[in-house]
């Protein structure tokens, strides 16, 4: 295709649009006839009153506490830089132990922080 070829509307796929569910408004736009008057919504926000705050505050007081208590259970990570030596050594430990380095890494850290009185 060049540049100066141009596709019509009619030659792209496109879906069917949805039904939507028939209103008095929506029936009385189809048979062409027009409100004088155009429909208000109400807006939430505008009729908040103050009991309304302070259930918002409660609310995020909540799910402040509910993200601190799935936290207290959450693991940290901690990166650390061996030398090719040592990372050999922890990688045959961890083959001949079958176990993960991960492992040896958090009982080497647990051992020396108990030996230090930490």
């Amino acid at each position: 295709m060049t540049g100066k070829e141009t596709l019509s509307f009619d030659e792209f796929a496109t879906a069917p649009r949805r039904q939507r569910a028939a209103t008095p408004e929506g029936q009385a736009r189809a048979n062409g006839e027009q409100r004088s008057e155009p429909a208000r919504k109400s807006d939430p926000r505008s009729k908040e009153s103050p009991e309304d705050g302070t259930v918002q505050s409660e609310a995020s007081k909540a799910l402040r506490q509910i993200k601190r208590a799935r936290m207290k259970g959450a693991r940290h990570f901690v990166n650390v830089n061996l030398d090719r030596e040592t990372k050999r050594r922890l990688k045959l430990a961890s083959f001949n132990m079958d176990t993960s380095m991960q492992v040896i890494m958090e009982k080497a850290i647990r051992q020396y922080l108990d030996a230090n009185g930490y």
